[in-house]
């Protein structure tokens, strides 16, 4: 949400910069440290991103995807300047302010919404969903059968609850061997996943 923000104030800024053209001061010592700190924002923002999907962790990969948006505001603003120096057309410098905005605000939803899905515990993506019944499709006998899949995920933790439907003749222990080998193998499908079985008889 601060990307937001940080949008606007450009997006305002850009617009006074515009009407009002200024000339750039400093710019040797600017355009040094941008493209320092662009390196190491570069190098922090993409190990965070590989470290967030490797971990599935919905902070890690915003916070790479958030400093992987400085490097490109930087690398807009470095090529903005070098274009004003060349050319001496001050305005050149907020209108490529504002186009590097675009690309903050485009970032700033891509990172907003896979966020806002997390903290609801939305179901589960389709292509996990679509491993579980797999999984479970393997696992169906003429006695044994599944019902009632309901997915959930709550940052990096998934959660899988069904229902093990058995003959209504089993004993209860012989009825959980089915139930404990399908929780084994969606645990063993899909990493970090509590699953919950309930046991019921099959008509």
């Amino acid at each position: 949400m601060l990307l937001f923000v940080a949008a606007a104030f450009i997006l305002v800024t850009s617009a006074q910069r515009f009407l009002h053209p200024a000339a750039l001061d400093s710019v040797g010592i600017g355009l040094t440290i941008s493209t320092l700190a662009s390196a190491l924002n570069g190098a922090m923002g993409l190990f965070l991103i590989r470290t967030g999907r490797s971990h599935r962790s919905v902070t890690l990969t915003a916070d790479g995807k958030h400093l992987m948006t400085d490097v490109w505001t930087s690398v807009g603003v470095i090529f903005g300047v070098l274009l004003v120096a060349l050319t001496d057309w001050q305005r050149l410098d907020p209108v490529i302010a504002a186009l590097v905005t675009v690309n903050i605000l485009l970032t700033g939803y891509r990172l907003v919404s896979p966020s806002v899905t997390s903290l609801l515990d939305a179901a589960l993506p389709a292509q996990d969903v679509a491993h579980v019944n797999a999984t479970l499709d393997r696992l169906r006998t003429s006695e044994v059968d599944v019902s009632d899949l309901r997915t959930r995920e709550s940052g990096r933790h998934r959660l899988v609850t069904l229902t093990v439907l058995v003959p209504g003749t089993w004993t209860v222990e012989r009825g959980h061997a089915p139930a404990g080998d399908v929780e084994t193998a969606i645990r063993q499908v899909l990493s970090d996943t509590t699953v919950q079985t309930h046991l019921g008889p099959r008509r």
